[in-house]
C-alpha cells in the first residue's frame, strides 16, 4: 500500500485562476468537485490528501491566483448531474434564484434515502453555462420547505449570497406567507398562535407543541374562505421552527385536511370526502387530496447583494386548485 505522500504524488494538480481568487480552499474544491459533499472534501483536507503549493492547509486557507492544488484521484471530477425535473423559475439573477417547488420532493436529499431529484435539478440549472471541468456553482439552499409543501423557495448561487440570505432568515427579516386547507370551519377571522415547539422524544422527524418547553414559535392565521366542512387559510410564521404551521394548526383543533403526522389522515379519497360533506360529493373514487395542502405563496426579503426589497409569489398549484374547486361545488358554506 502506498504511503500518503506517494498517494498524493500521483494525484491531479489544479491551478487557481484569477476569477477564482481570493477564495477559501474548501470553497475552491467545492466549485471544482460539484458531486462531492463538503463533508468528504473536509475529510480529504484534514487527512492531508490535499496540498496547496506542496503544503497541507486548513479549509479556510485563502487561495490566490496561480496557487497549485494537488488533490487525490479519488475525488469525483464528473460534471454536474443532468436535469431530473422541469423547474419553474420565478426569478433569477447572478446572485440567487427563486423557484416554485413542486410537492413530493425534499429540498435536500435526506439521510433516510430521500429523493435528490430537486437538488440535482437545481445544480444542473445553475451550471447550464459552466465550462467543462468547472468552476461550477453549488446551490446554497437558505431555507427549507417540507417534502409535501409546494411554493416559493430561495436558493443562493454563491457563498456570499447564501450568507446574506441566511442571516435575514436568522434575524427574522423575511416575510413568508402560506396558504393552507384545514378540516373544519375555522371560527375566527384572525388569530395569533404562540406555542413553543420541541422535538418529540424518540423521533427524528416529529415535533410537538408544548406550552412550557421548546423554542418560541409564533404563527398568524387568517381565514381566506370558509366551506361547509373545510377552510382555506393564510398563515404567516414569525419564527421558522420545523413543521411550525402544521403543528400550530393542529393545536387550534383545525389540522390540515391531510397530514400524516399531525392530522387525521395521510390521504383523502373521494369516499372519505363524501362521508365528511354528508354524501354530496360526486368524487367518490380515487384520491381527492394526496398530500399536506400547504403552499408557500409568497416571500419578501432583501436582495443579497444590493439590499433592494424583493418579493416573489407562486400561484396555488393544480392539485390544490382542483381540491378548492371541488369544495366550492360540493361543500359550499
Amino acid at each position: 500500500m502506498p504511503s500518503p505522500a506517494e498517494h498524493i504524488a500521483v494525484g491531479r494538480v489544479l491551478e487557481v485562476s484569477p476569477p477564482e481568487a481570493p477564495q477559501e480552499l474548501l470553497e475552491f474544491l467545492s466549485s471544482r468537485f460539484i458531486n462531492e459533499s463538503k463533508t468528504s472534501l473536509r475529510r480529504s483536507i484534514a487527512g492531508g490528501e490535499v496540498r496547496v503549493n506542496g503544503r497541507a492547509m486548513p479549509p479556510s486557507h485563502l487561495m490566490q491566483a496561480g496557487d497549485r492544488v494537488r488533490v487525490p484521484d479519488e475525488l469525483d471530477a464528473a460534471p454536474p448531474p443532468a436535469h431530473e425535473l422541469d423547474l419553474t423559475v420565478l426569478f433569477e439573477d447572478a446572485e440567487h434564484l427563486c423557484i416554485d417547488k413542486p410537492p413530493h420532493y425534499p429540498v435536500l436529499p435526506g439521510r433516510l434515502g430521500q429523493k435528490a431529484q430537486l437538488f440535482h435539478s437545481l445544480t444542473a440549472h445553475v451550471n447550464r453555462y459552466a465550462p467543462p471541468g468547472g468552476p461550477y456553482c453549488r446551490p446554497h439552499v437558505v431555507h427549507r420547505l417540507d417534502t409535501q409543501t409546494s411554493g416559493v423557495l430561495l436558493v443562493a448561487k454563491n457563498v456570499a449570497a447564501g450568507r446574506a440570505l441566511s442571516e435575514q432568515f436568522q434575524r427574522r427579516q423575511t416575510e413568508k406567507t402560506y396558504l393552507a386547507i384545514v378540516e373544519g370551519v375555522f371560527p375566527d377571522e384572525h388569530v395569533s398562535v404562540e406555542l413553543p415547539i420541541k422535538r418529540k422524544s424518540g423521533s427524528v422527524v416529529e415535533m410537538n407543541a408544548h406550552p412550557n418547553e421548546g423554542k418560541a414559535a409564533v404563527t398568524q392565521l387568517w381565514v381566506e374562505k370558509r366551506f361547509g366542512h373545510f377552510t382555506l387559510m393564510r398563515a404567516r410564521p414569525h419564527t421558522g421552527r420545523q413543521h411550525q404551521i402544521r403543528i400550530h394548526l393542529a393545536a387550534t383543533g383545525y389540522p390540515l385536511a391531510v397530514d400524516h403526522l399531525y392530522g387525521r389522515r395521510c390521504r383523502l379519497d373521494g369516499a372519505q370526502l363524501n362521508a365528511i360533506v354528508g354524501g354530496r360529493a360526486r368524487a367518490k373514487h380515487g384520491p381527492a387530496l394526496d398530500r399536506c395542502p400547504l403552499h408557500a405563496a409568497s416571500i419578501r426579503y432583501a436582495h443579497p447583494a444590493t439590499g433592494e426589497p424583493m418579493s416573489q409569489e407562486a400561484p396555488l398549484p393544480e392539485d390544490l386548485r382542483r381540491f378548492v374547486n371541488l369544495l366550492e361545488h360540493e361543500d359550499p358554506a
